[in-house]
């Protein structure tokens, strides 16, 4: 059976779900299990009396194990995940964890020690999906104004800009560097007359910056375009694609920005404030 998120669940339907637990509680006459994947959580529910094969298939499991669970979703009124519940035919353990070297409480140095882990949280994983939905909605916009995306060389024979700012590797017997920028391919790019063009891709500066924006190693997204008539038309462009992909990320999560963050994601109308320099 193909497997279904938990957010796509219908009624009374046999699925496959799987995921990892996130709570477990063992009571006299049941079992409970909060279930989660990508998509989000449900309540599974093992009767003890007519179920009581399916006890002892996780007997000693705790979380974060994981789980893939054959059965089916129901509604219930008495259960707080959506008012929506999973009973159980057959539960495989695909993964039995150990106690967790972390909690919410971790200090950041700690939480980065075990990144992986830390990355499960809600708030975390939203940060991924919002920078996602950020990008997709960037590139969207571009590809519908008939921009080409391209990928350039991130090992180069000579520094890209100035010259003094770029990690040098060793290139089998020759030097080689680490690209600060696609800025020399973009241009040639449109000297071979592909007139608009975009890369979404990772870029190195050798800039020894001690904080939390560093530059040593981020990702650039960036455009180019011919025939335009001044300035203008880049920054009209520039507004249109932060609308794009904002607006893309309020669509998918604004909600849940608002629930977990508190912030509410603000979509900005053009033109925007224009100063002289």
């Amino acid at each position: 059976m193909k497997r279904t998120l938990i957010n796509d669940l219908k009624e009374n339907e046999e699925s496959l779900i799987s995921g990892f637990i996130e709570k477990i509680r063992d009571t006299k006459y049941m079992v409970f299990i909060i279930l989660k994947d990508i998509s989000g959580t449900i309540q599974v529910s093992i009767d003890k009396n007519t179920q009581s094969e399916l006890v002892k298939s996780i007997e000693g499991i705790i979380a974060p194990s994981v789980l893939e669970i054959t059965g089916q979703m129901v509604k219930s009124e008495y259960v707080k995940q959506g008012g929506k519940e999973f009973i159980p035919k057959e539960i495989n353990v695909l993964s039995e964890a150990d106690a967790l070297p972390i909690d919410e409480t971790a200090n950041i140095d700690t939480r980065l020690d075990y990144r992986w882990l830390d990355l499960r949280s809600e708030k975390n994983t939203l940060i991924f999906q919002a920078q996602s939905a950020m990008v997709e909605g960037m590139r969207q916009f571009l590809i519908q104004n008939k921009f080409i995306e391209i990928h350039t060389p991130k090992l180069i024979a000579t520094a890209s800009e100035s010259g003094s700012d770029v990690f040098e590797v060793k290139y089998f017997k020759d030097k080689a560097y680490l690209a600060q920028s696609p800025q020399f391919y973009k241009q040639m790019a449109m000297a071979a007359g592909f007139e608009r063009i975009f890369e979404i891709a990772p870029a190195f500066r050798a800039e020894n910056s001690n904080t939390n924006r560093h530059t040593t190693e981020f990702t650039s997204f960036d455009l180019e375009f011919s025939y335009i008539k001044d300035y203008t038309e880049v920054m009209d462009l520039e507004e249109e694609l932060i609308i794009a992909g904002l607006t893309n990320v309020k669509e998918k999560y604004g909600e849940k920005i608002k629930e977990l963050y508190n912030v509410d994601v603000i979509i900005p109308t053009r033109p925007f404030p224009r100063i002289t320099l």
